[in-house]
């Protein structure tokens, strides 16, 4: 049976993805605080199985053992820096909010390029 969350997946392999987070962290590494780090890794476990995770904050919280603002901040963090897609996940069953769904993205370096020259626009 396939999982829903598949769908999401951008990597073929566990291996694919694991070197995009590497790629990534080493892009960001001084945008990105160890409880940052810490928060990527819980979703990079989670994403093993099916390349993507369905995670709430709670979950991230209790595996980092830090608070939700942290969580928040991460996430937010994230999106903004083009690591991962958050997809905010509707319940077929009743219409309401679930879990989101968090999905890594792969290494795009076209976008730091385009990022640092829209940065020289800026300042000139």
């Amino acid at each position: 049976m396939t999982n829903y969350l598949t769908k999401y997946a951008r990597f073929t392999t566990i291996e694919e993805m694991d070197a995009a987070v590497e790629l990534h962290l080493s892009l960001h590494m001084d945008e990105l605080t160890k409880s940052d780090r810490q928060v990527l890794d819980v979703i990079r476990r989670f994403s093993m199985e099916h390349g993507a995770a369905q995670l709430n904050h709670g979950t991230i919280q209790a595996a980092i053992g830090k608070a939700n603002v942290t969580v928040r901040r991460a996430i937010r963090k994230f999106v903004n820096l083009h690591i991962i897609e958050k997809v905010h996940y509707i319940i077929p069953e009743t219409g309401g909010l679930g879990a989101n769904i968090y999905v890594i993205l792969p290494f795009n370096d076209k976008w730091k390029m385009n990022n640092q020259e829209s940065k020289e626009e800026e300042l000139q």
